[in-house]
């Protein structure tokens, strides 16, 4: 295509506004005929069009952390399911059913307890105060896990929390030195699962999978001299549901747990194959019937048992 030429001035010297032609150096600049061209963008290396894929928010994804009315909502809705429980049990019916207190953000369960004792490794997500008898639950920590949560399971991940510190109302005072720290842990998630089977919500879905998650997931698995194993977690709370051989929450039977030695190992070591939660919400439970089983002596639900 046949092409025109054009004189471009430009100043000899820096900071002239205007020039003759004594004064300019003149350039001729092609120029083609036809739309002005312009010039296609340079394409991006792979690594930033990567980074900027991970970056980009994705549709539907949860939040990092919940926010607090909707924890508060949460919270409210889970103690309601828990005191119809709590006053079912022949147990507890006598005794009142406990205040249950989301802290304010930065306040811890242990500084809010007892604020002169050290601080517990690993840090409580709930608790129960023996000096004002309430359950209090740290809500940065629950907000975090809640945000994390599939919703449809954030839900029945508050009403675990809150069991367990109202499952601590229920064991005697912690002695120190006791021989196996794990052992209290572990008769509060059987006691919590006691109260969460016997619950309004958990009768009305025989869906286990969510509970399972949140004993597995409550604590980093450095922390298993302290308050035991994942696999140990599950197998407690699946207990309380009924849902194993074992009989009750008694010490005697959460201390042969701590040792490995249940009726039924095949049912822990197949909880202990059990992916993390991260990677598995689906409905594993149908694996273990997470249906109350009827022992002698021991009528479905289970009741709370305090020794």
């Amino acid at each position: 295509m046949a092409g025109t030429a054009r004189v471009v001035s430009r100043p000899k010297a820096l900071g002239m506004d205007r020039c003759g032609t004594a004064d300019c150096l003149f350039t001729v600049v092609p120029t083609m005929a036809g739309p002005p061209f312009r010039p296609r963008p340079a394409a991006l290396p792979l690594q930033v069009v990567v980074l900027a894929l991970l970056l980009t928010p994705v549709a539907g994804a949860a939040p990092a952390a919940a926010s607090a009315q909707e924890l508060s909502l949460a919270v409210k809705a889970a103690t309601g399911q828990l005191r119809q429980a709590w006053a079912a049990d022949p147990t507890t019916a006598a005794l009142p059913f406990p205040r249950v207190r989301l802290l304010e953000p930065g306040a811890s369960v242990a500084g809010t307890c007892n604020p002169k004792a050290p601080p517990p490794r690993p840090a409580a997500t709930a608790a129960y105060c023996a000096s004002s008898d309430e359950v209090v639950l740290d809500q940065d920590l629950l907000a975090d896990a809640y945000g994390k949560a599939q919703p449809a399971q954030a839900r029945l991940l508050v009403s675990y929390w809150i069991a367990i510190g109202l499952a601590e109302r229920l064991l005697p005072t912690a002695a120190d030195g006791a021989p196996s720290p794990a052992l209290r842990t572990l008769q509060a998630t059987c006691q919590a699962g006691v109260l969460l089977g016997a619950s309004p919500a958990r009768q009305a879905s025989s869906d286990a999978t969510p509970l399972l998650f949140a004993a597995r997931a409550a604590y980093g698995d450095r922390y298993r001299e302290a308050v035991g194993t994942a696999s140990q977690r599950g197998y407690a709370l699946l207990t309380g549901l009924g849902a194993t051989a074992t009989p009750s929450c008694g010490a005697g039977d959460m201390a042969a747990l701590v040792r490995g030695t249940v009726p039924d190992p095949a049912l822990l070591a197949k909880i202990n194959q059990m992916p993390p939660p991260e990677r598995g919400y689906s409905s594993l439970l149908g694996a273990f019937n997470s249906q109350c089983r009827p022992l002698p002596k021991r009528p479905c639900p289970r009741s709370i048992t305090i020794n």
